[in-house]
């Protein structure tokens, strides 16, 4: 008796009963099935959450912290750069403190709740770190100590990241 051999390359017959396009029709409905339920999962979570809650994910915050610890280094090289500091680098230093408190704010500064617990433990303290820092750096004379508070307190929070 001779084996048949296998071409493993082609698809094998239909079984007897079941039409050929059957298991194409399947797979498209399953497939279709799974996008929905993964789609229903994102309005459910607008469902289960109350409507003043803010769901961040992953990916926004570390977006915005890269953000504000690039806005720092760039603050700390104007600072460290120079002993005095001129007029066009108080100003860039007060937009780059600008630019923090923005990202501050999109990580839920303020009365809101979010899905971060540690954010929503220290957000407000340091957004208020940063109004100080901006505050004093806006001045005339300007005085650049809250800055350093500032670092400190991202430094204390990061301290076991």
């Amino acid at each position: 008796m001779k084996q048949k051999s296998v071409n493993w390359m082609t698809a094998p017959p239909p079984a007897e009963g079941i039409p050929p396009g059957v298991n194409l029709a399947r797979l498209v409905v399953f497939t279709l099935a799974c996008c929905g339920i993964l789609l229903g999962c994102a309005e459910l979570r607008k469902a289960t959450y109350p409507s003043d809650f803010v769901y961040l994910e992953r990916k926004q915050v570390v977006s915005q912290m890269a953000l504000m610890s690039l806005y720092m280094q760039q603050i700390d090289e104007i600072l460290l750069d120079q002993s005095t500091i001129s007029s066009e680098q108080q100003a860039r230093i007060v937009r780059l403190l600008t630019q923090i408190n923005q990202s501050a704010a999109k990580l839920g500064a303020g009365s809101v709740e979010t899905s971060h617990l540690v954010l929503d433990a220290h957000i407000d303290e340091f957004q208020s770190a940063v109004y100080a820092a901006l505050r004093d750096a806006s001045a005339d004379p300007p005085n650049y100590f809250a800055l350093g508070r500032l670092s400190g307190s991202c430094a204390a929070c990061h301290k076991y990241r």
